[in-house]
């Protein structure tokens, strides 16, 4: 039978003994209790293996074989090594976490993605502040007050630009048809003047509006050194 190969538990650090038997399997660590799979640390030689030069006699009588699944590193006594059975469910290749749902095409653990058999990137970010939140979103909040200001001045003109004209140089003394006051310039002329000018900035400031506050609402990820 394969000798035990050592190995640290990733949570607690304190070496366990681990069979090769158990290799590709979920154990449970016996000082924390925590689970992990056991990953085949093929690339490293496990210790204690080296074998008696040929020809040479033992010195001693070779030892009865240990049980590999007592685990006696410490001082409270042997203690089995407790593998947990798994069921047949599909599996994170990367992580052997379990996929949910089965077909996920990335794994919500760890994100390896499925399809293209590439790990996602893993990085430390700090949480976004009050300060990060208000100055990001501040410049989207002003655009769409300058959006609500056009249109307001638009429909204020629109119903206040005749009077506004009267009285002034541009008042003719003859009437039209609906015996309304007539102008050298009619109003309307004023009217779209207006509309077009608040045209030239209220496009450009709602299509940012809409990037801002609504695709690019989060502020930037500030990565941790």
């Amino acid at each position: 039978m394969a000798a035990p190969i050592e190995m640290k538990c990733p949570d607690c650090e304190r070496v366990l003994k681990v069979p090769p038997a158990v290799f590709g399997k979920k154990i449970k660590c016996k000082h924390c209790g925590h689970a992990f799979v056991v990953h085949d640390p093929s690339a490293r030689p496990a210790k204690g293996s080296a074998q008696p030069e040929s020809g040479a006699k033992p010195s001693s009588p070779a030892p009865a074989a240990k049980n590999p699944f007592l685990d006696d590193d410490d001082d409270e006594g042997p203690a089995k090594i407790e593998v947990i059975k798994e069921d047949d469910s599909p599996r994170c290749p990367h992580c052997a976490q379990e996929l949910d749902p089965p077909d996920a095409a990335l794994c919500i653990h760890c994100g390896f993605n499925n399809i293209t058999r590439a790990a996602a990137e893993v990085k430390k970010v700090w949480a976004p502040t009050f300060e990060d939140w208000f100055m990001h979103l501040l410049p989207g909040i002003i655009a769409l007050a300058i959006c609500i200001t056009l249109i307001v001045v638009n429909v204020i003109s629109l119903l206040n630009m005749r009077e506004w004209l009267e009285g002034t140089f541009l008042e003719m003394d003859d009437k039209d048809a609906a015996g309304r006051k007539r102008y050298i310039v009619p109003p309307g002329f004023f009217i779209a003047l207006i509309m077009v000018g608040s045209l030239v900035i209220f496009v450009p400031s709602i299509k940012f509006v809409y990037r801002r506050l609504i695709v690019g609402y989060m502020p930037p990820e500030k990565v941790k050194l």
